[in-house]
């Protein structure tokens, strides 16, 4: 008969006694730089559609934009994914990038972060009426993407303006105080002073003693 040792390792059909699962699973994405072609992102499109509703997906956004078409795709496969999507800018979230960072559930934003939005740009080519038409098309595509996804987020008259070339940027303190604003995000707590306790006064009472009184004594004759 031998006797266990207490750093002996179990195998055979004791070792599948025990198995464990995590419950939720993390999926950590960076967007930087450039959002390339949209075939560059497969792998990531599968697995971010096909997450469960437990796991949890974060972007990690540093890039100043990129293809909108793939930009597009990504907006499908983030209305479709189950799980909790997190966008967190660290540093810039501009153009293409911008519409990703809106479409999440939850938002971090890194202090001295950077934002810009602005209309799409374009090349172009072919005979005269091919072009007048890609352009009378496109105007109404672009209007109807930017009221869609920037809705809720920026006003009527700022995505006019975008529409018309003007590029409206903001700093990351002024993308959280809307989105604080728009109800979307909760304000950060600040943290309470703490209050000085409070000290009893303590009054000393003293007592004079007393001296006793000596009777005079009479003198024995």
């Amino acid at each position: 008969m031998t006797t266990p040792q207490q750093n002996d390792i179990p195998n055979g059909p004791q070792a599948l006694a025990f198995t464990d699962r995590p419950l939720t699973k993390v999926h950590k994405f960076y967007i930087v730089g450039e959002i390339k072609r949209p075939d560059e992102y497969t792998q990531w499109f599968e697995t971010i559609r096909n997450a469960p509703e437990t796991d949890i997906i974060v972007f990690h956004i540093n890039s100043h934009g990129g293809d909108l078409f793939t930009t597009i795709q990504f907006l499908r496969i983030m209305s479709e994914c189950k799980a909790t999507i997190v966008a967190s800018v660290e540093g810039a979230c501009m153009s293409a990038a911008t519409l990703i960072f809106l479409a999440a559930n939850h938002w971090e934003i890194s202090s001295h972060s950077m934002f810009m939005f602005h209309n799409y740009s374009t090349l172009t080519g072919g005979k005269g009426g091919e072009i007048y038409d890609s352009i009378v098309h496109e105007r109404k595509w672009s209007q109807k993407l930017f009221k869609d996804t920037y809705s809720g987020f920026l006003t009527t008259d700022e995505i006019t303006s975008i529409l018309h070339n003007k590029d409206i940027w903001m700093s990351g303190e002024d993308v959280q105080k809307r989105l604080i604003e728009k109800g979307k995000m909760s304000a950060p707590k600040s943290k309470k002073a703490p209050t000085p306790r409070k000290t009893k006064k303590t009054t000393k009472t003293t007592t004079k003693r007393k001296t006793p009184v000596k009777k005079p004594t009479r003198a024995k004759s």
